[in-house]
């Protein structure tokens, strides 16, 4: 199935550029970003680094930015709920990220702040977190991002990756 388009989803940057550098020269330019929070005001250097549209939404680090808090975008055939995930306790659980989900009519919803990917299925929702780019927590600590392809079918295939 032919890919097309390329999203780049990243969260927790908190305004250190080495691995963003890094990615850059690893994938080179994808179609899209969207950056899941903790921007610290990264937005300026991540857009003219990767050449392409992004879309943010703000951390509980970015009090002094105009970001949204959360919003939702389409993507082939998924309606997708974009938060950092600070608001929905999501160290604790993703019961009530899901339920906002839901509430919204998504069927994915992408988040951060945990700084440890994740892909998974609950309750009919797909919860994707890239997990931190610049500060992991999960085991090895690899910064790590996630690579979302739309095929042409409007499904989307979605994988953790390390940088390199």
């Amino acid at each position: 199935m032919q890919v097309v388009k390329r999203i780049l989803v990243i969260s927790d940057s908190h305004r250190y550029y080495y691995n963003l550098d890094k990615l850059q020269k690893e994938i080179k330019r994808p179609d899209y970003i969207i950056h899941l929070g903790d921007v610290a005001r990264d937005q300026d250097y991540i857009m003219a680094l990767f050449g392409c549209p992004v879309d943010m939404v703000a951390g509980n680090n970015d009090i002094f930015t105009d970001l949204p808090g959360e919003f939702i975008i389409r993507e082939g055939k998924h309606i997708i709920f974009l938060t950092h995930g600070h608001g929905y306790s999501v160290y604790n659980s993703t019961d009530r990220l899901v339920q906002r989900a839901k509430e919204l009519g998504a069927d994915m919803a992408m988040f951060g702040h945990t700084h440890c990917p994740m892909i998974d299925v609950k309750e009919g929702i797909m919860l994707l977190n890239p997990g931190s780019i610049s500060f992991p927590r999960q085991e090895r600590r690899r910064p790590t991002y996630i690579m979302a392809q739309v095929m042409a079918d409007g499904e989307m295939e979605c994988r953790v990756h390390e940088v390199e």
